[in-house]
């Protein structure tokens, strides 16, 4: 009996080959080198982010945590968006079992409308997110951080590239040409 039941599960189950470590070392090699985060390279592969980071440890490679940093504030952001969404149609709900509550014919048909009310308002205040001056401000400020330092990034890529300085009448052609380049193409 025990060998039928492993028979079977040797039928059903499909070989699947299991990579080398070297063949893992240069697919993960590969990955960090177009920019891909330690979780996003497992992801990715299927190897474990714990695989990933023995292995990128052993190739001396060093994930950069700011784009880690981007990332998660931009899903932060398309999260906020969405739960928003989804309070601005609790909203309309809301209009809609006001509506019910209007036309009632009788008291089980009021409870109900105004049971209704009742959570579809404090779910609508749950999801709705706090906006204070305080988030605003820090998020501004966020903003113009990265913003200069990805300036700057611009700026050094140009000086290395090109060998003068950004601020020179020599860039200042440079960005010129290129500009006419593209006009001219598109």
């Amino acid at each position: 009996m025990g060998d039928e039941v492993g028979k079977g599960l040797e039928a059903s189950a499909p070989a699947v080959p299991v990579p080398s470590r070297a063949e893992m070392a240069t697919v993960i090699q590969v990955l960090a080198e177009q920019g891909f985060g330690r979780n996003e390279i497992s992801r990715r592969t299927g190897f474990s982010t714990a695989t990933v980071s023995r292995i990128a440890a052993e190739l001396e490679i060093a994930f950069d945590r700011s784009k880690s940093g981007q990332a998660l504030k931009a899903r932060l952001t398309d999260l906020k968006l969405a739960q928003m969404s989804v309070a601005e149609g609790l909203t309309e709900d809301l209009t809609h079992a006001r509506i019910m509550l209007r036309t009632a014919s009788n008291r089980r048909d009021l409870a109900f409308a105004a049971k209704t009310i009742s959570d579809l308002a404090r779910s609508a205040q749950a999801l709705t997110p706090e906006m204070s001056d305080a988030n605003t401000v820090e998020d501004a400020r966020d903003f113009f951080t990265d913003l200069r330092a990805q300036l700057g990034a611009v700026r050094d890529e140009f000086e290395k590239q090109h060998g003068v300085p950004f601020d020179s009448d020599e860039a200042g052609r440079i960005i010129k040409q290129q500009e006419e380049t593209q006009d001219d193409e598109s």
